[in-house]
């Protein structure tokens, strides 16, 4: 197990451009050497370079277990056939024909259970079989972003300081995991999501994370 604080590109934003999960970790073609290596002492699981669409948001674009990836269909052809060659033939790639398409925002997920915004309800049943775990209509906090508000792996997840206990629960329901509690990042940051990513045993956080907030984080991620 291992985590550290560090940047991207200069941001504490770790989460915006890179995805984790208990089978890969993928990253943008363009980040530097030194950067990605710093990132490889921290995972076990192998690295792969991708782009969505010529762009670096891996972490705003898609949402992933070990089961499977939700990709938008803006990805263009040669990246999705390259994505491909990266996973095993039994791991399912979801292409969603979303206008709404910040599925890393819209989808709140671990190997358990997934949780999605009303704006993904007609694609609900194909979210769920490409990740193959229960998956629910739920917002909270009053906000319509599930994935950007909460952190989570099959341990633990963190969510929103404005969550109310009932909400907590239910999420805790549906993830399936020990313990959910409030917590923030890069300094009171609720967006949990944009600053951090993790898997079962490891994490990397944004540098301008407090000690109390990495406290927390690591505690009920069990880190």
């Amino acid at each position: 197990m291992a985590i550290i604080k560090t940047q991207i590109f200069g941001r504490s934003l770790i989460g915006v451009y890179l995805v984790a999960n208990n089978s890969y970790i993928l990253y943008p073609p363009t980040l530097i050497k030194p950067a990605l290596n710093k990132f490889k002492s921290v995972f076990e699981e192998p690295f792969y370079p991708l782009t969505v669409n010529n762009s670096n948001l891996l972490g705003i674009y898609t949402a992933s277990n070990k089961y499977g990836i939700i990709v938008p269909h803006i990805i263009r052809e040669d990246e999705l056939n390259t994505l491909k060659v990266y996973m095993n033939k039994s791991y399912n790639i979801g292409v969603l024909k979303s206008i709404d398409n910040a599925f890393g925002n819209l989808i709140l997920c671990n190997d358990k259970g997934a949780i999605i915004s009303s704006f993904l309800k007609d694609y609900r049943t194909i979210i769920e079989d490409t990740l193959n775990v229960e998956t629910v209509i739920y917002e909270f906090a009053d906000y319509y972003l599930p994935g950007s508000i909460s952190i989570t792996n099959n341990n633990g997840c963190l969510v929103h300081p404005l969550s109310s206990n009932d909400e907590i629960e239910y999420i805790s329901s549906i993830l399936k995991v020990d313990e959910v509690d409030v917590s923030t990042v890069n300094r009171g940051v609720p967006y949990l999501s944009s600053g951090a990513i993790v898997n079962d045993k490891s994490g990397i956080f944004g540098i301008d994370s407090t000690g109390p907030e990495l406290m927390r984080l690591t505690s009920v991620l069990k880190l």
